[in-house]
């Protein structure tokens, strides 16, 4: 009995050793292929040409266009191109051109009233006192002469509205220059102990007064708008006159030469 059982552990030990031994080989035959793969995968990576990183470009001049050719008739001379303002001018429509299109004869007067007057604010505006007491030229009026003067333009025409509107002409039509440095003389004499501020308002007041009796009178007839009225003409000779002295003022500011007196 004891023999037998001998025997039988014998047994089991060599089945377990016969085990141990067929999966120790089956690891190392599966060992055996993957390790001739990673030889072959790093020989073909060994085999593989190694690229070059691509370096900077070298600097390439542009090809140059060969000059033109001269015109025939003389040397090739380069084209002035036009100035930004010298485009715009050409380019642009006449001055408030849009306003213009539809306006009456009343309504461009008007509109030419405002613009020359504004010529006229902006060209003494932040004068002082003792600039403005100063003669613009030898033998010329100063600035506040000068306002004092456009001030009583407006008087004679608030003085002479009526009998123009009704066709008869301005007392001054056809009058010398001479006659007129007389006549504004005389205006101006009593005014000239005005200060610099009242004669400024004295101009704004009678404008003003000049405006709103303008607005008064209607549209229509079109033809007492119109230059040949003598309605028309007495007004239409202001715009002009406040650009005339607003000039002056603004070329005495700024030291150039003044234009002389009408």
């Amino acid at each position: 009995m004891a023999r037998a059982a001998g025997k039988k552990q014998s047994k089991r030990k060599s089945a377990g050793r016969s085990a141990r031994v067929a999966r120790s080989g089956a690891s190392r035959a599966g060992a055996k292929p993957r390790a001739a793969a990673k030889k072959k995968a790093t020989r073909a990576s060994e085999a593989k040409p190694r690229v070059k990183r691509a370096g900077p470009k070298p600097n390439t001049a542009p090809k140059r266009r060969p000059p033109l050719a001269p015109a025939v008739g003389g040397p090739a001379r380069a084209a002035a191109a036009p100035s930004a303002s010298a485009r715009r001018a050409a380019t642009a429509p006449a001055a408030f051109a849009t306003q213009r299109a539809h306006a009456s004869s009343r309504e461009e007067l008007l509109f030419e009233l405002a613009r020359a007057r504004a010529a006229v604010k902006a060209a003494i505006q932040g004068l002082s006192i003792a600039n403005a007491s100063r003669p613009i030229a030898a033998g010329k009026w100063s600035p506040l002469e000068i306002v004092l003067h456009l001030g009583e333009r407006d008087r004679v025409r608030l003085e002479e509205f009526h009998r123009t509107l009704h066709g008869q002409p301005r007392t001054w039509a056809g009058v010398s220059d001479a006659e007129q440095a007389v006549q504004n003389e005389q205006h101006l004499a009593p005014l000239r102990a005005l200060t610099w501020d009242s004669a400024v308002r004295r101009l704004d007041s009678l404008r003003e007064q000049l405006l709103l009796r303008l607005h008064e009178v209607p549209a229509l007839p079109n033809d007492i708008w119109q230059r040949g009225h003598a309605f028309a003409d007495m007004m239409w000779g202001l715009p002009e006159h406040d650009r005339h002295h607003a000039d002056q003022i603004k070329r005495a500011r700024t030291g150039e030469p003044v234009l002389t007196e009408d």
